[in-house]
Order: C-alpha cells, then structure tokens, then sequence
C-alpha cells in the first residue's frame, strides 16, 4: 500500500513537471512569436548600409595635448573667432558603409569645416577654413587682399598632411567604419531577440529600449562566454571595453525608421569633457563623388604663408 501511494505521489510530481516546462515552452514560444517581428525590423535597420549621425562633443582644453592646443589657437586667430567656438562642437553627418562625412559646427552654430573618414583616410576642409580667415584677414587689413591667393587648391587636407606642413602631432580618430562592420556582422535575428531581452526597461507600448552598460555587465560577460566557446576572437576583441566605462543606451522603434541615442563615460576620451551621440538608421543619403586631397608642395607654400600672417598677428 505504502509504495503504491509513493508511486502515485512520484507519478502526479512528474505531470506537474511536463505541465511547468510545456507552459514554459509555450509561453516562450508565444514571447518569441512577439519578439521576432521586433528583433528582424532591428537587425534590419543596425545592418543597413547608411546611417544618419549627430555628434556633441565639448573638449576638454587642459586634457588636449600642446599640439592640439596650438592647432585650436592657430584656427581661432586666423579665422577671428573665438577659441571657445572650436571648443563645444555639433558634428552632423553620417555613414555610407565605406565612409564617414561629417559636418561640423561650432558653439553659435556657425558652419566651421567638413570631416571625411575612412580606414584609409582621415581629412578636413581646409578650403572652408581658408575662405573663413581670406575674409575675416581682408577685412582686419586691405592690402592682404593682394597678398591672399584666391582659393584654386583641392578642398581636403589629410590629418598627415596637416600634421607635416604645420609641424604638430594631433593622434588619429579612432577607425569607426571597423568598428561598425565588426558589430553589424554578429546582429543575428537569435541575437537581436537576446538583446530585446536583456534591456533594463522595454517600453513595449512606446516600442523603446532602454540599456546601462558598464564593463564588468554581467551580460556582456555572457556574451564574452558564448564567443570564447565559438572561438569568435573578433567579438572577443570588441567586447574588450574600457575598465570604468558607462553607457546609457536607448533604442526608440516607434517611428519610421529606428533612433538610438548614447551618452556616457568613456575613460580613452579624457579630452572630451562631455558627449553624445544620435542615430538614426538607414535614414542617411550619403554625398556623391570622391573629395579632392591638396597638393603637399602647394600645402606647404600655403603652411608657410599662413604662419607669416599668424606673426603678424600677434605683433
């Protein structure tokens, strides 16, 4: 008697069980019947070969290196404004899958110069600057209109080419466009349903994510985990991230096409003192055509030319 009611006891345990994994089962097969719509129209929009950017960044003078200080002082004196509009800039532009255009304004809002970028490439418009200080020189005193060639140069300088004609050492930009192409090669629909998932707040009736990220998250030490176990060494390296790193991170899919806003600290970017970052996913129509490089023999009678004037304008 006493094993039939512990086999009868063992036999309604076991049904409870199958019961409490099917409506586990169900449940989440009815939430990734909810998700997959979700994680498909964001692995979509984060795989998308143009993305629209908005950039604000404020500087932090005392972190900037003396070159980086001087270069800032050099702009501000021959272009007559002050130091402090080359210090709070708005970057807007975006990414086309090969290059990176940016426009950049200063803290009026006043359209100082052009950013191209690329793995192999990292420019600016001179030609913009050199029409802002030929007008602003002119103006100071009349006979440098005699003096100032009129502008007949390619339009971009190269940050090495910068770097020779004016002696200074301003470091390199950080390689976005790799950044970009590591990350949207991993955005599986699996892993974007992973992600959806993980997010500290989903506000499923406004369609937003919301993220904090830190260095030691215990989620991107999972992720750390699945890579080393699929011998993924490119998402090792990329989850590598900066000890005393915070992200805030937010996803809006309630629109037309899906926006993400970060702001944070990053403890690599001491010379920034504040930043934040806007996207907006395949809402970017890139500029055609390919941008024209100066002439390094023409940059240097130009460098040369310029740092007379920056003379005289101390005196």
């Amino acid at each position: 008697m006493g094993r039939a009611v512990k086999k009868k006891k063992k036999h309604w345990i076991l049904r409870i069980l199958v019961l409490l994994l099917l409506l586990i089962l169900a449940a989440v097969i009815l939430l990734g019947i909810r998700l997959v719509p979700t994680a498909s129209r964001l692995q979509r929009a984060l795989t998308a070969r143009n993305c629209a950017v908005t950039l604000d960044v404020a500087l932090d003078i005392q972190e900037l290196t003396a070159d980086q200080q001087k270069f800032l002082s050099i702009l501000s004196r021959l272009t007559g404004l002050e130091e402090t509009e080359w210090q709070e800039l708005t970057l807007r532009g975006g990414y086309d899958g090969e290059a990176i255009r940016m426009d950049v304004y200063g803290r009026q809002g006043t359209l100082l110069t052009q950013l191209y970028l690329t793995s192999d490439c990292q420019a600016m418009n001179l030609h913009m600057v050199y029409d802002r200080a030929h007008s602003y020189l002119t103006e100071k005193a009349g006979l440098l209109a005699r003096v100032l060639p009129d502008w007949n140069m390619g339009d971009y300088i190269s940050l090495q080419q910068l770097e020779a004609a004016f002696g200074l050492e301003l470091g390199e930009l950080p390689d976005i466009q790799e950044g970009m192409e590591r990350i949207q090669s991993g955005l599986s629909l699996p892993a974007m349903c992973g992600i959806i998932l993980a997010a500290d707040q989903w506000d499923r009736e406004a369609q937003k994510l919301v993220y904090h990220i830190t260095d030691s998250d215990s989620r991107l030490a999972y992720i750390r985990q699945i890579a080393r176990k699929k011998g993924d060494s490119e998402w090792l390296k990329l989850l590598q991230l900066p000890e005393g790193m915070v992200l805030d991170v937010t996803i809006d899919l309630g629109g037309s096409q899906v926006r993400m806003g970060i702001t944070g600290q990053l403890p690599e970017t001491e010379q920034l003192a504040d930043w934040s970052a806007r996207l907006l996913w395949d809402g970017y129509t890139p500029a055609e055509g390919e941008i024209s490089l100066m002439d390094q023999q023409v940059l240097n009678e130009l460098s040369a030319l310029l740092e007379l004037l920056e003379t005289i304008l101390r005196q």
